[in-house]
C-alpha cells in the first residue's frame, strides 16, 4: 500500500511490486490545486494514470473522493472508498458535558489560512462579550500565530485565551479535549479533519464549517452538532444554541460516539482487511 501517486519513491516501489508479482494499492486523498479546486485530467494526471495503469486498487480517503479518481482521473472500477484510522480509545472515557455558566472552546487545528484561526478568535470574542468567563484554547502552531496574537490583543481578550505550548507528547492531547466543551472549526476549506472525530468521541459540542469535506460531512446541522457557513454570525448563532439548550450535549454525544466507534484503529483495520480481501 502506497501513500499517494506523486511521490517518486512510491513509483519505484510500485514497479518493484509489479516485477515481483505483488498486488499494489495506492491510498490517496482527493486531488486539489493550491486554492482548493478539484483537479481535472491534466497532462500530469494523464501521465500518472499511464504510469500506474496496472495498479490493483486506488483507495481514496473519503466517499466523496471516489468520483474524481474513478471518472475524472480515469481509474474506473479500481477505485474504492477507504478512510484513515483514528486513535480514539482514550476519548470515549471523557465526562459528559453539562450546563455551565461559561464554556471552554477549542480551536484544535493549525493556525493556517484555510482553517481560519483569526475567524475563530472573532467568533470567541463575541461569545466572550456575552458570556464572561468563557475561555478559548488554541493550537499554537502555524504561520498565522503572530496575526492571531495581534488580533487577540486588539480585542482585549488575552486573559481568556490559552495557547497549547506545553504538550510534551501526542498522548497528552486527549486531556486537552477532556477539559474543553465545544469545538470551533470555521475553515474556509478542508479535505476532512481528525479534530472532528476526536471531538465527537470526546463528547464535545461541534460547530463546524460547511466547507469541511470528508469527515466534516458527518456533522449534520442541528442533528449531531452544527454545520454552517464559516461566518461569525452563523457560528455565534450555533454556539448560543448549546448555551440555551445544554441538553444538546448529551443528545449529540450519544449519536456521535456511536458514529465514530467503528473508526478506531481496530475498526479501520477490519475495514481495510475486508477491502483488501476483494483483491
Amino acid at each position: 500500500m502506497l501513500g499517494g501517486f506523486s511521490i517518486p519513491s512510491n513509483l519505484v516501489a510500485y514497479r518493484w511490486a509489479r516485477r515481483h508479482g505483488k498486488k499494489t494499492i495506492v491510498f490517496t486523498e482527493r486531488s486539489r490545486s493550491s486554492n482548493g479546486v478539484l483537479r481535472k485530467r491534466s497532462f500530469s494526471w494523464r501521465a500518472l494514470r499511464w504510469l500506474y495503469r496496472h495498479v490493483d486498487m486506488v483507495m481514496v480517503s473519503a466517499d466523496d473522493a471516489v468520483a474524481q479518481f474513478r471518472d475524472e482521473l480515469g481509474f474506473g472500477d479500481k477505485v474504492v472508498a477507504g478512510r484513515y484510522a483514528s486513535d480514539l480509545d482514550d476519548y470515549f472515557s471523557h465526562p459528559q458535558r453539562e450546563a455551565k455558566p461559561a464554556y471552554t472552546y477549542l480551536f484544535a487545528n493549525r493556525m493556517t489560512e484555510i482553517y481560519n484561526p483569526i475567524g475563530a478568535v472573532d467568533i470567541f470574542a463575541q461569545v466572550f462579550s456575552k458570556h464572561p468567563g468563557s475561555r478559548l484554547v488554541m493550537n499554537a502552531a502555524g504561520e498565522l500565530g503572530d496575526a492571531c496574537r495581534a488580533r487577540i490583543a486588539e480585542l482585549g481578550i488575552g486573559g481568556a485565551v490559552e495557547f497549547l505550548t506545553n504538550l510534551k507528547s501526542w498522548s497528552d492531547l486527549n486531556n486537552v479535549y477532556a477539559r474543553c466543551d465545544i469545538l470551533l472549526l470555521p475553515a474556509s476549506f478542508s479535505n476532512g479533519n481528525f479534530t472532528i472525530l476526536e471531538a465527537m468521541a470526546s463528547g464535545m459540542g461541534l460547530v463546524v464549517s460547511d466547507r469541511v469535506l470528508g469527515i466534516g460531512k458527518m456533522v449534520a446541522d442541528a442533528e449531531n452538532g452544527f454545520s454552517c457557513e464559516p461566518t461569525t454570525e452563523a457560528f455565534v448563532n450555533r454556539i448560543e444554541r448549546y448555551i440555551l439548550q445544554p441538553e444538546l450535549f448529551k443528545v449529540h454525544t450519544a449519536i456521535n460516539r456511536s458514529l465514530v466507534e467503528p473508526l478506531s484503529a481496530e475498526g479501520t483495520a477490519k475495514f481495510f482487511n475486508e477491502l483488501i480481501e476483494k483483491l
